[in-house]
């Protein structure tokens, strides 16, 4: 599900008034002058990608701790101390098969049927007790875990959050200046509604799915160094693949890629990258 972020309209009371014409507007946007915003491009070391971050590290941690005491709270954890066992130790091997393993990590195994894991900035890790049942072995358990540490080194968090952020001041921009037209203004709520869906499917959920497939990939390495089987990450996308059937939207809707796709992406990567060849 994609984060909202909240924004509070009272800022633009004050705001100098925008009197741009349609061209003004689309050469504004095509040019970056509609907006001004303060960012940084940093080419992150894991990947070697290019990425635009409003935020750091530090920062977006800080606006996920609240919600991670809350889910901890909220949502009960497991008893069973031998699947806590389980996880921990697949955790710590993957994790030293990324590098991280001298780092502070709290993970957290949920007492629920939710098909599924994640990780929240902040070296913070969920694991529900009904991703560790699907899977048949630690080799996909670890592509699991791998896949969630993938993103924190990625720092997938952060880019998104920028992503978003970026796209909305975006359309608010767009919004004002239409506003501004008499001849635009009075279609300014179906403008609006047209621009917002073109920046979900165009830009926001295609990064989301980007960053899914980066992930994985990174999973793939961090396994391979933990001397995990990667194979075995093409067959959890399998064993995803059926379970999801008929449950799912679109790829084009969806913040992930399509499970047959993702296990097809790895089978592909596994054999370029030489750790097997399927």
């Amino acid at each position: 599900m994609t984060e909202r972020i909240e924004f509070d309209s009272k800022i633009l009371e004050d705001a100098p008034r925008i009197n741009l014409s349609r061209r003004g507007i689309i050469s504004g946007l095509a040019a970056g002058t509609v907006f001004p915003l303060i960012s940084s491009c940093t080419t992150n070391p894991a990947t070697g990608r290019s990425q635009f971050l409003l935020v750091g590290d530090d920062a977006i941690a800080t606006m996920a701790a609240a919600a991670w005491t809350d889910m901890k709270a909220e949502t009960p954890q497991t008893s069973n101390t031998a699947l806590k066992n389980r996880v921990l130790n697949v955790w710590n091997r993957t994790a030293a098969g990324a590098g991280k393993q001298n780092e502070q990590w709290d993970v957290a195994v949920f007492d629920t049927d939710d098909v599924n894991a994640f990780v929240m900035p902040g070296n913070r890790v969920g694991v529900y007790r009904g991703i560790t049942e699907l899977t048949e072995n630690d080799d996909q358990l670890s592509s699991v875990l791998g896949h969630e540490t993938g993103h924190v080194i990625a720092r997938h968090a952060a880019e998104r959050y920028s992503i978003q952020t970026a796209a909305q001041v975006g359309l608010m921009a767009g919004q004002i200046a239409v506003g501004q037209s008499e001849t635009l203004g009075k279609y300014g709520a179906a403008i609006g509604a047209l621009g917002g869906a073109a920046v979900q499917y165009g830009v926001i959920l295609p990064y989301s799915r980007s960053n899914e497939l980066e992930a994985d990939k990174l999973g793939v390495d961090y396994m391979h160094n933990a001397g995990y089987d990667v194979t075995q990450s093409v067959r959890l996308w399998e064993l995803m693949d059926a379970n999801s059937t008929g449950s799912r939207p679109p790829e084009f809707m969806s913040t992930h890629p399509d499970p047959a796709n993702r296990a097809t992406a790895l089978r592909q990567y596994i054999n370029a990258r030489g750790y097997a060849l399927m």
